[in-house]
């Protein structure tokens, strides 16, 4: 309301009307926070009222300006970045399959199995397998 009115003034005074900018989702800070908790301990449970808590805001509408924020929801945000963590683990260390799905905050290695076969069309060891001779064999012609 306050913006609002004073936009007008300013539009009375001769000058170019301010768009009234709300998008509904978090301030730059909000995100800044949320993102690099998330990254920071994407091994533990992160759970939706804790972050609501740490940016100071409801669960509710912590939902909905996640969503508008990221453009997909909380759970489903944080699976994406376990499933590539997994991805770079499955790539760059010799862990055990049932290792990568702990660092990765998943529960055990079935789990990691059948999402990761759901998002990359391969379960983890035969995924390793194909990335890791493709880059044995980019770094013979290296």
């Amino acid at each position: 309301e306050i913006r609002a009115k004073l936009a007008r003034a300013i539009q009375l005074v001769g000058g170019a009307p301010t768009p009234l900018v709300h998008s509904g989702g978090f301030a730059p800070w909000q995100s800044k926070r949320i993102e690099t908790h998330i990254s920071q301990n994407l091994e533990t449970q992160l759970r939706l009222d804790d972050l609501a808590a740490m940016v100071r805001v409801s669960r509710s509408h912590f939902s909905r300006a996640f969503k508008k924020s990221f453009r997909q929801c909380f759970s489903r945000y944080v699976m994406s970045l376990r499933l590539e963590r997994a991805r770079m683990l499955l790539v760059n260390t010799e862990a055990p399959i049932s290792q990568v799905a702990l660092a990765c905050g998943l529960t055990d290695q079935p789990h990691l199995t059948r999402l990761f076969h759901r998002e990359y069309g391969a379960p983890p060891n035969a995924w390793r397998r194909a990335h890791s001779q493709m880059r044995q064999a980019a770094e013979k012609t290296a």
